[in-house]
């Protein structure tokens, strides 16, 4: 039980650390969920059990991410019945290199590279292992996001 405590107490503690550093490299709000260390955020995955949803995603050029990010990332539905059963990670490909940390960039593009990620959005589910539960590519032009919640809910099922 000790470890258990203690190894919260860690969790949180570089969490909340981390982030304030970083917080000047999030470009857009997307209601503040998303994670921006990596390291950080797979012990959070390993620690909490659940599944890492990494969100890829051209933060300020890319327009099919940002109508994903309003349509489905700040939506009710998804911040009242999806958020909670993963751990979010935004992997940002800015044109503006100033929008991420030089280590930000750096794991994003191992991340890039080790899941075969060619466009944006590109939504890739993972566990504690990194292994691949589910990928998700592009966002379509009439905005249907019914596709997305069943994609989410499948994952949960499976795993």
């Amino acid at each position: 039980m000790k470890i258990l405590i203690f190894s919260f107490l860690i969790v949180i503690t570089f969490t909340s650390s981390g982030y304030a550093q970083d917080s000047f490299a999030i470009n857009h709000d997307s209601n503040g969920i998303w994670q921006q260390d990596f390291s950080k955020t797979a012990k959070l995955t390993e620690f909490t059990d659940k599944p890492m949803l990494i969100f890829f995603t051209g933060s300020d050029w890319c327009g099919p991410c940002k109508m994903l990010i309003s349509d489905v990332f700040k939506s009710e539905k998804f911040n009242n019945e999806v958020k909670n059963n993963f751990v979010l990670y935004e992997a940002d490909f800015p044109r503006n290199k100033n929008l991420v940390t030089a280590s930000q960039r750096s794991d994003n593009y191992k991340l890039k590279s080790k899941y075969s990620v060619s466009s944006y959005p590109t939504i890739v589910i993972v566990n504690e292992k990194g292994e691949v539960l589910g990928k998700m590519k592009g966002y379509n032009s009439i905005r249907n996001t019914s596709y997305y919640y069943t994609f989410f809910d499948d994952i949960l099922k499976d795993n």
